[in-house]
C-alpha cells in the first residue's frame, strides 16, 4: 500500500500512528493526532539517529527505518481493522457448546432492565475471579469475572497488552460476567436471547467513547479501542465492531478457546 507523507499540519490516525511510534521511542511525550511542532521535532531527531536527513518529514526513507524498528503497517480506512480468519460464536446453541447450558428467570432491575437469576450451579461451577493486574488503573480492583474455560487466554490477553504499552488506550473497564439478556431484548424467557456476558466470556472497554450501535471510535479519537483488536484477535476474542448488524466497539467475547501450546506460542510471540 501507498503509505501517506506526513508533515507539519497533517492530522488523523496516520498521524497518531507515526506519533504512538515515536512515543515508544521515547522522542515525544503523547499522541494526539496533529502534526505539530513537537512532532515535527521528534521526527527529525529520529531521522537523525537513523542518518537520514532531517527534515521533518515522515516519507517513504524514514518509513523504511521504521517498519524495521517495528512500525506497525496500518491501512488508514474505516474497517480498520480487518476482521480475524474466525468468527463470532454467533447463536446461544454454539455458546452452550462451548461453555455449557444452565436455565433462568427473568430478573428485571431498575438500572439493568435485561438481569437474568441464572440457576441451580452453573455459576459456581464455571466463573471464577481471574487476576488480571494491567486492571489497575483504570480500576481499584485486579479481578474480572470470567469464565473459567478461558480465563488463561484472558489473562495472557492483558499480559500481551501490556508488553505492547496498548493498556494506556483502556480508560474504563464496564464489566464482564453479567447475567443478562442481550440489550434491548423482550422480558420473556427466550435462550437465544442471552447475551455472551451471562456465559462470562466477554468483557467491555471504554464503553462511553463506543456507544451500542454506534460506529466505534476511530483511531485518533479518544477511548478508541482499534489498536487492541488485532491481539485479542490472536487470542481468540472477536471484536463487537466486526459484528455485522449492531456495533458494539466497547465489546469483546470469546470466540474459541485455546489450547496450552497455543498460549505458549503467543507467549513467545509476545515475550509475556
Amino acid at each position: 500500500m501507498a503509505l501517506p507523507v506526513l508533515k507539519r499540519n497533517n492530522k488523523g490516525d496516520a498521524v497518531f500512528l507515526w506519533q504512538n511510534f515515536l512515543v515508544g521511542k521515547k522522542l515525544l511525550d503523547q499522541a494526539d493526532g496533529i502534526f505539530g511542532q513537537g512532532t515535527e521535532d521528534a521526527t527529525k531527531a529520529y531521522q537523525l539517529s537513523q542518518g537520514l536527513k532531517d527534515d521533518g518529514i515522515v516519507g517513504g526513507q524514514t518509513y523504511g527505518k521504521a517498519l524495521l524498528e517495528g512500525l506497525d503497517v496500518i491501512e488508514f480506512e474505516t474497517d480498520f481493522p480487518p476482521k480475524p480468519p474466525f468468527s463470532a460464536l454467533v447463536s446461544t446453541g454454539d455458546r452452550q457448546s462451548v461453555f455449557g447450558k444452565f436455565d433462568f428467570e427473568i430478573d428485571s432491575r431498575p438500572d439493568n432492565r435485561e438481569h437474568i437469576k441464572i440457576l441451580g450451579t452453573w455459576v459456581s461451577n464455571n466463573i471464577i475471579d481471574v487476576d488480571i493486574p494491567e486492571l489497575k488503573p483504570p480500576v481499584s480492583s485486579s479481578k474480572m469475572e470470567f469464565n473459567e474455560k478461558a480465563s488463561a487466554q484472558l489473562q495472557g490477553l492483558w499480559k500481551a497488552w501490556k508488553a505492547q504499552d496498548l493498556v494506556k488506550f483502556i480508560l474504563t473497564f464496564d464489566g464482564s460476567f453479567v447475567p443478562r439478556l442481550i440489550r434491548g431484548a423482550p422480558l420473556i424467557k427466550d435462550f437465544s436471547k442471552l447475551s455472551n456476558h451471562a456465559f462470562g466470556s466477554a468483557f467491555d472497554i471504554n464503553a462511553g467513547f463506543n456507544p451500542l450501535g454506534q460506529t466505534p471510535a476511530f483511531i485518533s479519537q479518544k477511548g478508541s479501542v482499534r489498536l487492541l483488536v488485532p491481539t485479542a484477535n490472536d487470542y481468540g476474542f472477536y471484536w463487537g465492531g466486526h459484528f455485522s448488524g449492531r456495533k458494539d466497539g466497547m465489546h469483546f467475547e470469546v470466540a474459541k478457546i485455546l489450547n496450552s501450546t497455543e498460549l505458549v506460542a503467543l507467549a513467545t510471540k509476545y515475550k509475556i
